[in-house]
């Protein structure tokens, strides 16, 4: 058994770690390049690494140690405290000859252990493979969990998996240290098969390309694995623009249909607000039954409510957070739900898919086109008709003020009152 196996004209070291070791090295492969494409060195070469990965499991075993890929990174943090750009030994002894000898310059009066062996590299980069990045991610990750629902952390975690998965499939098991600008274009090619075969979307593809760098950069930044991220990475998205744009409805089949309420009536009391008071002002399900009891303000001149994040229930971007005044068939509906929904709706996806069936089934839907989401373009539509300042309508909308610096705490409650009497449905 030569523990060899060629991958693309190129030997590899490759070892499955023994049963009874798996207690102190908890890896499942140990594979990496051998940087040849002779099959006799690299026989000769994996003897010596076996050589050593045996000496190395025998010492775990000795002092009851664990296998860890910090070793690694602290000596290239180490090492570049003391002003050297870490590098295995081997590469040293081929290296410039100067550099050698500024290292030994720098070891002689002080040949102490730490130095050396961050000075002349007695550690290999560790061998990272492809199924190991999403779990090494999450765990360089946690303070998403922390900032995070359960079901927004889900939604966060799920489609990063996916891409990883994705990446298995196009490129097999291999390790990140051997990862090339060949094997991103294989990634791409991949994602264009199923793009082709209609499976997926443009954009789609490229939300989990990017994934896929952000994952594969964080965990080589961490471990110091040396990958060249601007090369691999360049050009790897599609930058295809196929996103469907939902249109809006008219003002008169909201008005008309989608809020009669003869058509409404078979949809739950809850569900008919929520949907009213997405017209009527363009705030989104999920943030408005986020809305707490204590932040809904119906008495006084100018009623309103404030959308703003908690902890572990966030909102889609910072943005967002924004104070709403309350007219026309939102203030109807908040009157009828004075404490708001947060303590109505425990589930905002079933909600959500409840109001969308309904319209659906019931054909109130302007166009096949349409969903719940046109409510949104709607209400935007009404104030750029009627030439509303773009930043009255970014405050409203909870969108970034793009393009221009954003002074100042914005538009008053007043002023966003005076628009929202402007545009209102009722």
């Amino acid at each position: 058994m030569h523990n060899i196996i060629c991958r693309e004209n190129t030997w590899y070291f490759n070892r499955r770690v023994p049963v009874e070791v798996k207690e102190y090295d908890p890896r499942k492969l140990i594979r990496y390049s051998l940087k040849t494409d002779s099959r006799k060195i690299a026989k000769r070469l994996a003897s010596k690494e076996n050589q050593k990965l045996e000496q190395y499991w025998s010492s775990l075993i000795a002092t009851g140690a664990k296998h860890c890929h910090d070793q690694y990174k602290n000596l290239v943090e180490r090492a570049s405290l003391f002003g050297f750009q870490y590098q295995h030994v081997n590469q040293i002894a081929i290296g410039d000859f100067l550099d050698l000898f500024n290292r030994l310059k720098f070891v002689e009066n002080d040949f102490s252990e730490k130095r050396v062996e961050a000075v002349f590299g007695t550690e290999t980069p560790p061998e990272i493979t492809l199924s190991e990045i999403f779990p090494i991610f999450l765990g360089l990750t946690k303070s998403v969990e922390v900032e995070k629902s359960e079901k927004q952390y889900i939604k966060w975690k799920n489609p990063r998996e996916l891409a990883m998965r994705n990446v298995i499939s196009a490129l097999g098991n291999k390790t990140i240290n051997s990862f090339t600008k060949d094997d991103a274009n294989k990634i791409k090619d991949w994602y264009l098969s199923r793009i082709k075969a209609k499976e997926i979307s443009f954009g789609t593809a490229d939300k989990l390309l990017i994934y896929t760098k952000t994952m594969i950069s964080t965990v080589c930044e961490d471990r110091k694995i040396k990958l060249d991220i601007s090369h691999v990475f360049n050009k790897f998205l599609f930058n295809v623009d196929d996103k469907k744009q939902r249109p809006p409805f008219s003002t008169n089949h909201i008005i008309n249909v989608l809020l009669n309420p003869i058509k409404l009536a078979g949809l739950s009391q809850v569900n008919q607000a929520l949907l009213k008071i997405f017209a009527e002002t363009g705030v989104c399900v999920d943030e408005i039954v986020g809305v707490r009891p204590n932040e809904i303000f119906l008495e006084g001149k100018i009623p309103y409510f404030l959308i703003k994040p908690h902890e572990k229930d966030k909102l889609k971007t910072k943005h967002r957070e924004r104070l709403m005044p309350l007219v026309g068939y939102a203030l109807d509906a908040f009157q009828q739900f004075p404490q708001g929904f947060s303590e109505l709706v425990s589930d905002i996806d079933s909600t959500n898919s409840a109001i969308a069936k309904y319209l659906r089934q019931n054909n109130l839907l302007e166009t096949p086109k349409h969903s719940a989401y046109s409510l949104r373009h709607s209400f935007q539509d009404r104030l750029t008709n009627l030439d509303c300042n773009d930043r009255i309508q970014t405050d409203l909308m909870g969108h970034a003020f793009r393009d221009r610096t954003k002074y100042g705490t914005g538009a008053t409650l007043e002023k966003k009152f005076e628009w929202m009497k402007k545009i209102q449905l009722k």
